[in-house]
C-alpha cells in the first residue's frame, strides 16, 4: 500500500519514459544522488538524467535533494512485491 501510494503516479503515467522511472530512481538513489555516477550506470547523458529526475520529483511530490523524499522514494522501491533492490543496495542491506 505505501509504495502504490508513492510510486503509483510513476507507474501510472502516460509518459514514454515511465517504464524506464523505477531503474532511474533505483540507479540515481544507489549512486547517492550523483548525476553523472547515474548516467554512467545508465548510459546516459546527464542531462537527460537530470531531465528523468526532475520529472520523477513532480510526478511523486517528493525532493530528491532532501533525506526525506529519498528516504521515502527508496522504501517504496524496496516494498514493491515481486521487484529485487538494486545491487549496491542489495550489497548494503
Amino acid at each position: 500500500m505505501f509504495s502504490a501510494g508513492v510510486l503509483g503516479p510513476l507507474l501510472d503515467s502516460n509518459s514514454a519514459s515511465a517504464a524506464t522511472f523505477p531503474e532511474t530512481l533505483e540507479s540515481f538513489l544507489a549512486c547517492n544522488g550523483s548525476w553523472a555516477r547515474t548516467a554512467d550506470a545508465l548510459h546516459l547523458h546527464v542531462n537527460t538524467v537530470h531531465y528523468g529526475i526532475q520529472l520523477l520529483e513532480q510526478l511523486t511530490g517528493r525532493d530528491l535533494t532532501r533525506l526525506y523524499g529519498r528516504l521515502d522514494l527508496w522504501a517504496a522501491l524496496l516494498c514493491c512485491a515481486g521487484r529485487q533492490a538494486h545491487p549496491l543496495f542489495r550489497a548494503v542491506t
